[in-house]
């Protein structure tokens, strides 16, 4: 009985839900992470334009690091858009309280160091994976044993680098809806390694399949916002002829520049501007930047609620399925050895240091000693001299022997 409820199970956890696939649909109609995300990448984005600005200004390395820091906290707005808006699409999965948009966003933002870490563990596991990989190909390389275990090892490595593939596509995809439930790093590494371990082809197929509606439903967004566009912009400048081509020319300038903050686009901007300094004309470039970002909702925030929320709907059906406490028990023995093994590097570590140092004080106490030997009157009133005559003691300010008279020679 044991047995057939354990089979059983296994089945279970291997079946694929398809009804994730039209659960992830209803992401259409939820405005409320769409908006979090849009906030987020706005914010974001005028971070990158003010910055990119200011190093266009400064010019040389300061162009460069003013780039950087735009580039930095676009990353980070997004970073945090991202698991804002995933934390309110848990809530509709769980059935809880959608939470607001601005506790959302510090969720988020608070947040976003548990995902860099947690990616970071992900990587640092399949770099320790290829280091093993990359030993067994060495072993490889000795003479005829190693022709021989190459038969085994070079088609054992290529099957284990797809399921460790698939496996790693899995993790990283379900680290941020991991954070999106609350889980701690240690939790949420625990599931997702559990997760990977027991349903990665379910899991994988269903994540192929989420990530195909993505770019059908993005691209159907993006061809009726193109022809919206299109047809808006040319009622626009139809009806107000130059004076909207000049906003078109700064606005570009301003993108332009944006992508390319060291280069002469900020100043060919303002040129542009420069020539209509109208109150109207400097509204004209703003409203051109809330169409742009208007755009890129319908193209990007809206399928990218549908992902998100088929993989809200993914991760908890597939953390229903699987043991994570073993996935939990296993990251924690992972930890605890690399946790020993960080110690015992550092007592090796302070162990070398402190013998440095003693070896460094000992030299130095045995110069200090050679010195003072050489130096001290002590020292040179405790050698003895005799006269070469008569072998009488001499004293060491004498110049001729006491006894005999001779000379003494120093």
């Amino acid at each position: 009985m044991t047995q057939t409820s354990t089979n059983d199970n296994y089945a279970e956890s291997q079946d694929i839900n398809f009804g994730i696939l039209i659960k992830a649909l209803q992401g259409l109609t939820m405005f409320r992470p769409m908006a979090i995300l849009s906030i987020s990448l706005f914010i974001g984005f005028v971070a990158l334009l003010i910055l990119g600005r200011i190093g266009s200004s400064v010019g040389g390395v300061g162009a460069a690091l003013f780039a950087f820091l735009g580039a930095l906290l676009f990353a980070a707005f997004t970073g945090a858009g991202y698991l804002g808006a995933g934390f309110s699409l848990s809530a509709v999965v769980q059935g809880r309280e959608t939470p607001g948009i601005s506790p959302s966003i510090l969720f988020g933002i608070y947040t976003l160091p548990r995902l860099i870490g947690l990616i970071l563990i992900e990587m640092l596991i399949l770099v320790g994976l290829l280091i093993v990989e990359v030993i067994l190909i060495e072993i490889c390389r000795i003479p005829i044993l190693g022709g021989l275990l190459s038969l085994i090892v070079f088609p054992g490595l290529f099957v284990i680098n797809v399921a460790l593939t698939a496996m790693f596509l899995v993790a990283v995809n379900l680290s941020g809806p991991a954070l999106w439930f609350g889980e701690t790093v240690s939790n949420a590494l625990g599931h997702v390694v559990a997760v990977a371990k027991s349903r990665p082809g379910p899991v994988f197929f269903v994540l192929l399949l989420l990530f195909l509606l993505y770019l059908v439903v993005g691209a159907i967004l993006a061809g009726l916002a193109t022809y919206a566009a299109s047809f808006t912009g040319g009622l626009v400048i139809g009806g107000m002829g130059g004076a909207v081509q000049s906003a078109v020319d700064s606005f570009s300038g301003l993108m332009s520049m944006a992508q390319f903050p060291m280069g002469n686009s900020y100043y060919n901007s303002m040129g542009y501007m420069g020539y209509h300094p109208s109150f109207n004309s400097s509204l004209y470039v703003y409203s051109l930047l809330i169409v742009a970002a208007a755009f890129f909702v319908v193209v990007v925030a809206i399928p990218n609620t549908v992902l998100q929320l088929g993989l809200a709907y993914l991760y908890d059906d597939s953390t229903r399925l699987v043991d994570k406490e073993a996935g939990n028990a296993m990251v924690g023995k992972v930890m605890q050895k690399m946790g020993s093994a960080a110690e015992a590097a550092r007592r090796k570590a302070e162990e070398a240091t402190q013998q440095a140092r003693q070896h460094a004080q000992n030299m130095a106490d045995k110069s200090r000693r050679s010195v003072d030997e050489k130096v001290s009157p002590e020292s040179a009133a405790g050698k003895t001299s005799f006269c070469k005559q008569c072998g009488a003691t001499l004293d060491l300010d004498e110049k001729f022997c006491g006894e005999c008279g001779t000379p003494t020679v120093r």
